[in-house]
């Protein structure tokens, strides 16, 4: 099927990668996307882009923020967009996830922030509560593993305490020893069941011995009343899509970060993402929640 990497323009010499799924704004196609340096992460800002005939505008009329890997969902009809913030630490650096949330993206407040240490947090409107993924590493967690917590409303996003977010249930059996993941796309789908886009990764190395990042995006249907879910499903690989530089070679040169879909009421969807940690890419893929050929397994 086919794929390609997005154009943007009004970049300022930028790289642009790890996107939204598309939303609508004032009557526009939008996605929000990454921003910063092909030399660094210190300067990442999330902007919003619109679609325009080939290409991808970023607009500068609409709020930036110093965050990475943006994501948006709805709840209770406001848009909730979530991003990492990153802080110089000694040598390295510290991350957490905040939470804005507006009536659109250019009233957007923040309401919230993760524990440091924790991204890949996303969340979904069920019936009656609201469902929220995390992904605590680290210790017992490894690299990334995800986790599964219940709120009633937004605003309880706020209280949840650090041991609160570390007490999630994990869905263990979702990687092995040797893989680490998160979500990054959670969809209400019927019957209550989530719909679940997220990416799986281990690390290899190459014949000088350098480490290379491997990063895949896969799907998986959960029952959030029981957490069972059925099998994951490799959806893309980085190599589903055009050759292009990467940010740092080899180490991450297979690298798709997905972003989601778009399109869920179709046969075959939209699916966006990241690709090689540079640029943005987007792909036709059957879409992956078909619940008449799994209800079985709940």
């Amino acid at each position: 099927m086919d794929s390609e990497i997005l154009s943007f323009k009004n970049i300022e010499n930028k790289i642009v990668y790890n996107p939204t799924i598309p939303f609508k704004h004032s009557g526009k196609k939008y996605i929000g996307v990454r921003t910063e340096s092909v030399d660094s992460e210190f300067d990442s800002e999330i902007r919003f882009a619109y679609k325009d005939s080939d290409h991808w505008v970023i607009d500068t009329s609409l709020p930036s923020f110093q965050l990475q890997d943006p994501a948006i969902t709805t709840i209770k009809n406001n848009m909730l967009l979530s991003g990492v913030y990153v802080e110089r630490k000694n040598e390295g650096c510290d991350w957490r996830t905040e939470f804005y949330l507006g009536s659109d993206i250019s009233r957007l407040n923040k309401i919230a922030s993760s524990p440091w240490g924790m991204k890949d947090i996303r969340l979904v409107e069920l019936d009656k509560e609201i469902g929220v993924f995390t992904r605590p590493l680290g210790g017992v967690y490894g690299r990334g593993k995800i986790g599964f917590l219940k709120i009633k409303d937004i605003n309880d996003l706020k209280y949840i305490s650090e041991k609160e977010w570390y007490n999630a249930t994990i869905l263990n059996d979702i990687f092995d020893q040797e893989h680490w993941g998160g979500v990054n796309q959670a969809i209400k789908l019927k019957n209550n069941y989530i719909g679940v886009i997220g990416h799986d990764a281990y690390l290899t190395y190459d014949e000088n011995g350098k480490p290379q990042k491997n990063y895949y995006a896969i799907s998986f249907i959960l029952n959030p009343d029981t957490l069972k879910h059925s099998k994951m499903t490799i959806i893309a690989t980085r190599d589903d899509f055009p050759e292009s530089q990467a940010k740092r070679s080899p180490e991450l040169r297979n690298i798709l970060i997905p972003a989601g879909i778009d399109g869920l009421e179709k046969l075959y969807c939209d699916f966006y993402g990241g690709l090689s940690d540079y640029c943005t890419g987007q792909k036709e893929i059957k879409n992956p929640f078909d619940l008449s050929k799994i209800i079985l397994e709940f």
